[in-house]
């Protein structure tokens, strides 16, 4: 499947003419990882946003490299992640790790953000999506965290 039947059919980028479609698959490109490829480190340059073909992928909270890392979500497939740079990051706010083979759709965030300030309807729908991802993971770390802390036990004498 070519790059540009992808993007067709992503959800994403339902709003957008043929014409912005073919453009973005220009500066677009799979790539494949292995099981426990890092995508991108926490603090990295923040140049591309990604779309999960296959595979699963976690974002991870930063830490040092011998540290825990807490998950803070899961991204399958179809959904986006690498969000920072089309929000003007320019560095990633996470890491990204494959827990198993994967592969992504990788899309140059800056030639993104530029073609979505030139129409300013798709740029409005792909923010909101955009926005929607961040504030659904958002809402299901807090119900993660709140499931945690109601397990540890409150003693009477504090």
């Amino acid at each position: 499947m070519s790059v540009a039947s992808i993007l067709q059919g992503h959800e994403l980028l339902k709003n957008l003419t043929m014409e912005e479609v073919d453009r973005i698959s220009k500066f677009s490109e799979r790539k494949k990882y292995a099981e426990n490829d890092t995508i991108f480190l926490h603090e990295a340059d923040a140049a591309q946003t990604y779309i999960l073909l296959k595979g699963r992928v976690l974002l991870r909270l930063p830490s040092k490299p011998d540290d825990f890392r807490m998950v803070i979500a899961s991204v399958e497939e179809g959904e986006l992640f690498g969000l920072s740079p089309l929000l003007g990051s320019a560095n990633y706010t996470s890491e990204a790790q494959c827990s198993e083979a994967s592969e992504v759709l990788a899309i140059d965030a800056k030639a993104l953000r530029d073609l979505l300030q030139a129409d300013c309807l798709a740029g409005f729908y792909i923010m909101n999506e955009v926005a929607q991802t961040y504030f659904t993971r958002y809402i299901e770390l807090l119900g993660r965290l709140q499931g945690i802390i109601t397990q540890i036990p409150v003693s009477a004498n504090v």
